[in-house]
């Protein structure tokens, strides 16, 4: 629950409708601990979330992107399906965390947390990631060497060195008519 802005929660203040712990608030100024206090605003409880995080599995056809004039991207696809209101979480300056393509489907964070993003994607933290790809065929020796060596995608330098590993066959159900 969003309480106001600044001016309009020292009003509520003012006419003793918030309370910390219980007690009423004399002071705009008092200090609390977001992470133990609890905060009410005319007797409902509100919260605080320095940042939020999401973990959303990216549908095929929408971008990982905050704005696109093309495609859909990923905030709007959680704020469409959540009917995000004033006050909400998914409101936020948020971002995906990563990318993946428009075609590609996976898991995606998203979060307004720049720093846990940082160290995610920072090369010289590398994190492990695992992608799960179906092919029609195997790899060629040359596009298995191509992805262990590296790929160029554009940028000053080639992806990291894949690790390739042949997933185990699945056994294939149907359901009974």
């Amino acid at each position: 629950m969003k309480a106001g802005t600044r001016s309009q929660v020292k009003a509520l203040i003012r006419k003793g409708q918030v309370t910390v712990n219980g007690l009423p608030v004399k002071s705009p100024e008092m200090k609390i601990d977001e992470n133990a206090d609890q905060i009410c605003v005319n007797g409902k409880s509100i919260s605080y979330a320095r940042h939020v995080y999401f973990m959303l599995n990216k549908p095929a056809g929408c971008v990982s992107a905050t704005r696109d004039n093309h495609d859909k991207t990923v905030l709007q696809l959680m704020r469409e399906q959540n009917g995000a209101m004033d006050g909400d979480p998914l409101l936020r300056e948020l971002f995906p965390v990563g990318r993946l393509d428009k075609d590609t489907e996976g898991l995606l964070l998203i979060t307004d947390d720049g720093e846990l993003a940082h160290r995610l994607l920072s090369p010289a933290a590398h994190v492990e990631k695992t992608y799960y790809v179906e092919i029609d065929g195997p790899l060629s020796d040359a596009q298995q060497r191509s992805l262990q060596e590296g790929v160029d995608i554009g940028e000053k330098n080639l992806t990291r060195p894949a690790l390739l590993k042949e997933a185990p066959e699945l056994p294939f159900h149907h359901a009974a008519a």
